[in-house]
């Protein structure tokens, strides 16, 4: 059966039904029309929805990923100023204690300054662990390579094996997880 045969048949009942049957089935095909628009803009609306759902996982997947760079990146800084702070007290430190005058006031006020870094390294550690920063070593722990790195290594019998004598860059951990490796010098008993 052809498009037109069809339609010519179709008509054809439409002649043979009263007026009151005509007008419900107009009715009906109004309503079948109104449910199928409402039926495909559901789907249309869906399918968007499903993408913006997606769109919003993944900015938020990329937020997060941004916001830990930049958690990383402000604690670098913090690291930098430790180390900064450690070198200058290293080169107190290394000044020789009394001069070849015997100046008393440079002693004062080498003393004066090594206070002072003192107070600045409490102060450090005080923010730091405000921040929820930890250090990754200390003298006497045992070597971790998941926490440092070994730049130098000694072999001393007078202290444990596989324990760290001397850290020469600090390391820290945020949030239990390595944000710098700690340098240190190792002491390994040779077999």
């Amino acid at each position: 059966m052809t498009k037109e045969q069809l339609k010519s048949r179709i008509c054809q009942q439409i002649d043979l039904m009263d007026d009151r049957e005509v007008d419900e089935f107009s009715i009906f095909l109004q309503e079948e029309e109104k449910e199928e628009h409402i039926a495909q803009e559901l789907v249309i609306i869906k399918g968007e929805f499903k993408k913006l759902t997606k769109l919003v996982y993944s900015m938020e997947s990329k937020l997060n990923q941004k916001q830990k760079e930049l958690e990383k990146t402000q604690l670098q800084s913090f690291f930098a100023f430790e180390a900064l702070l450690k070198n200058a007290k290293d080169a107190i430190d290394s000044l020789p204690k009394a001069s070849l005058f015997g100046i008393s006031k440079l002693n004062r006020a080498i003393h004066s300054i090594q206070e002072g870094f003192g107070s600045l390294s409490q102060e450090y550690a005080t923010i730091l662990e405000l921040l929820g920063i930890q250090y990754a070593a200390k003298v006497g722990d045992r070597f971790n390579a998941d926490f440092h790195e070994a730049v130098e290594v000694i072999e001393d019998q007078t202290q444990e094996d596989g324990a760290i004598v001397e850290i020469f860059e600090e390391g820290f951990l945020y949030q239990n997880q390595i944000i710098n490796y700690a340098k240190v010098k190792v002491n390994r008993w040779t077999l």
